[in-house]
């Protein structure tokens, strides 16, 4: 069918949600149902029957088989079909009984109301102490609060909420975008952020019976999708409860399709979709390259070969085969290897935990004076962040360099008797022929602008940026010239577990104003988990890529779970028996062991636990540096470096003892290279913390971490 009277499809998150738990027998009828559904709605072979008590007008069910049906929304206007649930032929009645479907008169949004649950709730009485609290909406107009999103049928009973636990018990009860707007405002943020999020539509008029120009609103395609072709389609009935596919937050939509000027920053802590939105970025970039019959790509580049690699298997699943073909995914140290291999280059690159790199650096330190006498950690760091984040290649240079930001001061006479250390390792590591990964990238930059390279991308997204240092930023900016949408870099310096640090503004790329964004919703973890995980960074300086302060008050979990346990055990054998309990209740109430999985700060300690459980009886499954494949049974064992990026039910971190969390280090008495490592060991803990979706448990075998003290 085409033209302009084509019918338009539409499936609800709801649809897709009762899909994913029918029988796999009656999913492959629907799909067969819906093939011929969207090929033609109109069809004499569609049993249409109009359910004459249903909430909505113009609601019928449609016959998948004999005892199933679907529940379809016909509105009056426009040339629209809406399929928003599927089940058991009594079971899909009572639903459309019970729920009405209708468009916002402020946001324009379309809202599915639980008509049921909104007669629960104004008829539950309220405690006499509760209504004598003043409400917490009481300095907003009714007016007000329902330009946020909230049904006027909700209006009377918001108005008179007390508390945040009264408001939370209307979570199931709202709309999402709904309860989302007045989640936020009860937390502290000002009206208009809140406002300008959730309606987007100020001073226009809504077409209440509209559905058509709904469908097309962000704040509705976070719960709507209309189908565009049956591989679309296909997709999303494969994965039905993989809903970040589909539905974006309006914040999250924003960001992926907004024209940019030029480059642009988005912050946000664990659990908030910063990966998500990255990567429905690049697939919508790319789709705009084949629009304009562009054979030019997007490089989508990340900090570790490992989630690379998971990215890579994500956007396989959200993106064409056109649109795959102008997506580059790789980690920056992959891709810069890569491009000096093209040009012959002589030098093999290295990174720590090279034994060459090793000797090499031995050979240098032992240039080191008696006086000043220094650890070798100062020196390791002192190249790090001065001598090769600088480009230094002379001791003139180096006694010019602003040494900002380092504990140690020096004088020009230290200075002096120090550089041997440097020019002796630049030394060593030309002779050797290696080069330091920094190194690479700034010879790499070298290479882009000397042979005046134009590079096939229009646009580059980085993401987990603030794993990143100032070298790869660098090379960033001069690998697209300055432009509309030419970065997207995507980060939260909470989680900020290597060594690296950057001030984008410092490499070229400015990200101030309206430049940058930040996502405030965490979809992953329980409140009570967020709150554990944020505490562990409390009273510490985190930036935000720039530079400057970026506050981890201002993001919040909509849904609430048991709070994180947190237990220290008397030696190895009685924790891994606790353990194993917890574990035992887990699986006993349905969960998989696939589900569950037991972090540890070092591989020799993760190898521990690992062989605890098998000889317990256990299946169990290492996450490898290539692989942490879904489908494979097991119980999880992962380190915390591992487990980045990735998501659990439920995450045991083990061996959360004194000593080992932080891990103990180098003896050096620079305050500022102190300050930076327990950073990186309390972000490591956070991060592992946060992997957590609906319970979290921190043992030890003996005395507990410090870090562990908290107030949460």
């Amino acid at each position: 069918m085409s033209g302009m009277d084509s019918p338009k499809i539409a499936i609800a998150s709801d649809f897709l949600l009762s899909f994913a738990a029918i029988p796999k027998a009656q999913q492959k009828k629907v799909q067969e149902f819906l093939s011929k559904f969207r090929e033609n709605p109109t069809s004499s072979a569609i049993n249409y029957e109009k359910i004459r008590d249903a909430k909505s007008k113009n609601v019928h069910s449609v016959r998948i088989d004999q005892a199933y049906r679907g529940i379809v929304l016909k509105p009056d206007k426009g040339n629209v079909y809406m399929l928003m649930f599927v089940a058991l032929h009594d079971d899909a009645y009572d639903w459309a009984r019970n729920h009405r479907c209708e468009i916002h008169p402020s946001t324009g949004s379309i809202q599915v109301i639980d008509v049921s649950k909104v007669e629960a709730a104004i008829a539950q009485p309220k405690p006499e102490a509760i209504e004598k609290t003043k409400p917490i909406f009481s300095e907003f107009k009714e007016k007000q609060i329902l330009a946020l999103g909230v049904p006027q049928s909700f209006i009377q009973l918001v108005m008179t909420i007390s508390s945040e636990r009264e408001l939370e018990q209307l979570e199931d009860r709202l709309p999402t975008e709904a309860f989302e707007a007045l989640f936020m405002l009860a937390a502290g943020d000002d009206y208009e952020s809140v406002y300008n999020t959730y309606n987007d539509h100020i001073n226009t008029e809504i077409d209440v019976d509209d559905f058509d120009a709904a469908l097309q609103r962000a704040v509705t395609q976070r719960s709507f999708k209309v189908v565009t072709d049956d591989l679309e389609l296909q997709k999303m009935l494969n994965a039905p409860l993989e809903q970040w596919r589909v539905f974006l937050h309006p914040s999250q939509r924003k960001l992926v399709s907004m024209d940019a000027k030029g480059p642009t920053r988005v912050l946000g802590g664990a659990g908030t979709g910063k990966t998500v939105v990255a990567m429905h970025r690049a697939v919508h970039l790319a789709n705009k390259l084949i629009l304009a019959q562009s054979n030019r790509k997007i490089l989508f580049t990340t900090f570790t070969k490992n989630l690379a690699s998971d990215i890579k298997a994500n956007i396989k699943k959200i993106a064409t085969d056109e649109q795959l073909a102008r997506i580059e995914v790789a980690n920056i140290d992959g891709w810069v290897s890569r491009l000096l291999k093209q040009f012959n280059y002589d030098y093999k690159v290295v990174y720590d935990g090279d034994f060459q790199r090793k000797k090499c650096w031995d050979i240098a330190v032992s240039q080191a004076p008696a006086d000043p006498y220094f650890p070798d950690s100062f020196y390791q760091e002192e190249w790090r962040l001065i001598v090769q984040a600088h480009g230094i290649k002379t001791k003139q240079d180096y006694l010019k360099v602003s040494r900002v930001g380092r504990g140690t001061s020096l004088n020009r006479i230290q200075r002096s008797l120090i550089w041997p250390v440097f020019e002796e390792y630049r030394n060593q590591l030309n002779r050797n022929q290696i080069r330091e990964i920094n190194d690479a990238m700034l010879d790499a930059m070298q290479l882009i602008n000397e042979q005046k390279l134009v590079l096939p991308y229009t646009a580059v997204i980085v993401d987990e940026a603030q794993d990143m240092g100032s070298q790869a930023f660098t090379l960033l900016r001069s690998i697209v010239p300055e432009q509309e949408n030419d970065l997207f870099i995507v980060g939260d310096g909470h989680q900020r577990i290597y060594r690296n640090k950057v001030v984008l503004s410092r490499c070229g790329i400015n990200v101030r104003g309206r430049r940058s964004q930040k996502l405030k919703i965490n979809y992953r973890t329980t409140e009570e988990t967020r709150r554990f995980a944020t505490a562990i960074l409390e009273n510490v300086f985190v930036d935000d890529l720039d530079g400057e302060f970026d506050k981890s008050t201002d993001y919040l979990s909509l849904f609430h779970g048991d709070a994180p346990v947190v237990q220290a055990c008397s030696g190895f054998d009685d924790e891994c028996k606790f353990i194993r309990n917890q574990i035992g209740s887990l699986t006993a109430s349905g969960v998989p062991l696939k589900n569950i999985c037991i972090v540890s700060r070092t591989n020799p300690l993760r190898d521990n636990y690992k062989s605890f459980f098998e000889q317990a009886g256990f299946e169990v499954y290492a996450l490898s540096s290539e692989s942490s494949d879904n489908d494979k049974p097991g119980l999880r064992f992962a380190t915390m470096h591992r487990v980045k990026g990735l998501e659990f039910q439920y995450i045991f971190i083990a061996g959360a003892n004194e000593g080992v969390i932080p891990l103990q280090m180098a003896i050096t008495e620079d305050p500022v290279e102190k300050r930076d490592y327990d950073f990186n060991e309390r972000a490591l803990l956070h991060v592992a913390a946060t992997r957590a979706i609906k319970g979290l448990v921190v043992t030890s075998s003996g005395v507990l971490s410090d870090y562990l003290k908290l107030k949460y």
